[in-house]
């Protein structure tokens, strides 16, 4: 970032668009693009802020679309069941408890017993992404998970979630698996892409590419269920179940309506067929009662 805010002294213009121009070269996603900007934005905030401030002004930086590209993956009960017992023991509690709650994977592998009370979990707001100090209440089935991770208490460790005692840093590589042998995820070729840039080639179960026939066995392309896709369960779910939109707002800790829309995908692609298919059976039975109605009436004319 330094040398980008070196190199805008000389050229403003060509400073960001070179850098945006590195990024897309390398066929990163607009996305990831678009975090590296956020980052490249701040620190140029930041030249021109502090005291005595290295940059007079800076560049406007103009953004990806990312229109389209909004994750909506959730698990079903059953889905969910299965990479419970699919991971391992440390980390398949760590699943249920996101599944329950809602909460995101970092602040729940920073939980401490320090943090329980007789009725709840006191989430202090140091290890909230949003710095809000929170509730999660006890429910048996969040008591059920305590109680299996009190059992597996270390000397030493106040984290309710360990893996033997340490702290549980990386877990992409069990969870890629989990998803992978239960056909929630697969592994792709990272070379192998269309005009549109999305891999098309599925790796075979010895994780080399049936086109290229490049191996990927450290690396590979993983692309199907995440961590996260719990989080956005557990808020779908709840508003489900009769929660109001300002309830599930506190558990997941988003600010306004609309974000909480579109993060929850309120309404599924099934969803919205179902209610689709319910408004016009009810405008079918309408007109079948209708033309029923002129039936009834006809031959009643008829008789007199």
């Amino acid at each position: 970032m330094l040398a980008q805010i070196l190199r805008f002294q000389a050229d403003p213009v060509f400073g960001h668009c070179e850098f945006k121009s590195k990024l897309k070269a390398e066929r990163k996603a607009n996305a990831t693009v678009n975090r590296s900007l956020q980052l490249l934005g701040q620190a140029y905030n930041y030249a021109i802020t502090s005291d005595p401030a290295k940059l007079s002004r800076a560049p406007r930086i103009e953004r990806y679309s990312e229109q389209g590209n909004e994750r909506k993956g959730k698990f079903t009960p059953a889905e969910a069941e299965a990479m419970f017992n699919s991971l391992p023991a440390y980390m398949a509690d760590v699943a249920r408890f996101a599944y329950e709650t809602g909460h995101r994977s970092s602040e729940i592998r920073k939980l401490c017993w320090s943090h329980l009370e007789p009725d709840a979990i006191r989430v202090p707001g140091r290890i909230a992404k949003n710095r809000d100090e929170c509730q999660i209440a006890l429910t048996e089935e969040l008591e059920e998970i305590l109680g299996r991770r009190n059992n597996d208490r270390r000397p030493g460790c106040d984290l309710i979630f360990h893996h033997d005692g340490n702290p549980i840093v990386d877990y992409r590589k069990c969870w890629h698996s989990a998803c992978v042998c239960l056909g929630l995820g697969a592994y792709y070729c990272r070379d192998c892409r269309d005009a549109e840039d999305s891999y098309t080639s599925k790796l075979d179960a010895a994780k080399k590419c049936p086109v290229c026939g490049k191996s990927w066995i450290d690396n590979p392309k993983y692309i199907g269920k995440i961590f996260h896709d719990f989080r956005r369960s557990a808020a779908h779910e709840s508003w489900k179940a009769g929660s109001s939109i300002e309830d599930c707002k506190r558990v997941t800790g988003h600010k306004t309506d609309s974000m909480f829309r579109r993060y929850a995908d309120l309404f599924s692609d099934e969803e919205v067929r179902e209610q689709q298919r319910a408004v016009q059976n009810k405008r079918r039975d309408w007109k079948k009662a209708q033309a029923e109605n002129v039936l009834t009436v006809s031959k009643r004319a008829a008789v007199q």
